[in-house]
């Protein structure tokens, strides 16, 4: 706007020499015009101006590298666009990183921006500062800006280089199955009333003089543990993610119910989320990727944990000196 004043304020002192030096009659006129010219712009402007609006949409997520952008449009109606200028900012909340890109529009319609998806995380999208201008430059209004939109970049899942023994889960007993069916382990016992004549054992009956049953039994495992550092910079949280989005998939495919612990860097206090279900476990993968990091988080790698009879500590590279 400054440089649009200097260009009308050294026009405004041009013809103001014009008509200084020369006594026609347009001399006169031009410097009337002149002068009028800016305040003529504001009053032709001024509705578009008034009827201005900006919207601001984001994918809600998108996959980890995945193509995704920004959808920005500005218009007012059905007069012609003044100029509207604003800052596009995009902050990463993993790492507080935000990244400013000026735009500039002259015409209505939408225009998309590329988000950086590069990384997991979630990132905020908003608006700064919009104005918009008078068709001259000269004038300008604040415009309400949209509310702020947030897409988070999810991790893929990939398999460790190095697996741990994902084969054998310590049983420490048996149980009866619920609701009986098909089991590879059983247990056979005395007929009771109530028990589905499909579980009695006949062979074993008739040579007993006694109704038996096999009776399903389930093994009861003990704390299937995950572990996870949510510390280091932005690749090796990329990599953690998608190693710990592996194992508990496996897990999960494996009916293996566990639970999945972490240390919450805003305080330092150890947090739990139970995954039973793939659901669980996108709600948690959503929850991590909107937590702000620390450098000095500590790790969990070297803690012990005595419940948990199989523990795994996501460790996906070490650290190079």
């Amino acid at each position: 706007m400054g440089k649009n004043w200097c260009m009308y304020l050294l026009g405004l002192a041009a013809t103001l020499v014009f008509h200084v030096y020369y006594f026609g009659w347009y001399s006169w006129f031009l410097l009337v015009l002149a002068v009028a010219l800016p305040w003529f712009s504001l009053v032709v402007s001024l509705l578009a101006m008034l009827r201005t609006r900006l919207k601001l949409e984001t994918p809600a997520s998108v996959a980890h590298g995945e193509a995704a952008y920004v959808t920005l449009w500005a218009g007012n109606g059905f007069l012609p666009q003044p100029n509207l200028r604003f800052r596009l900012s995009i902050t990463a909340v993993m790492t507080g990183q935000k990244t400013i890109l000026r735009q500039k529009v002259k015409s209505q319609g939408s225009w998309y921006v590329p988000l950086p998806t590069g990384h997991v995380g979630a990132y905020v999208c908003r608006v700064e500062k919009p104005r918009v201008y008078d068709y001259l430059g000269l004038f300008r209004l604040p415009v309400s800006a949209p509310a702020p939109v947030t897409t988070l970049v999810l991790p893929t899942a990939k398999e460790p280089e190095k697996l741990p023994n994902l084969s054998q889960f310590l049983v420490r007993q048996l149980k009866p199955k619920p609701g009986g069916g098909f089991s590879e382990e059983h247990e056979l016992r005395d007929y009771r009333p109530g028990d589905s004549p499909r579980d009695i054992h006949w062979k074993l009956s008739v040579k007993t003089d006694r109704v038996i049953v096999r009776e399903a039994q389930e093994p009861v495992r003990g704390l299937t543990l995950l572990t996870f550092d949510l510390q280091g910079d932005e690749v090796r949280i990329d990599e953690t993610l998608e190693e710990l989005l592996w194992l508990s998939q496996w897990l999960l495919r494996h009916d293996t119910p566990h639970q999945i612990l972490w240390m919450d860097p805003s305080d330092y206090e150890l947090e739990t989320a139970q995954v039973e279900r793939e659901e669980e476990l996108q709600a948690l993968m959503k929850r991590l990727l909107q937590t702000p990091l620390r450098p000095d988080t500590p790790s969990l790698e070297g803690r012990s944990f005595p419940r948990a009879t199989w523990r795994c500590h996501v460790n996906p590279r070490e650290e190079t000196p």
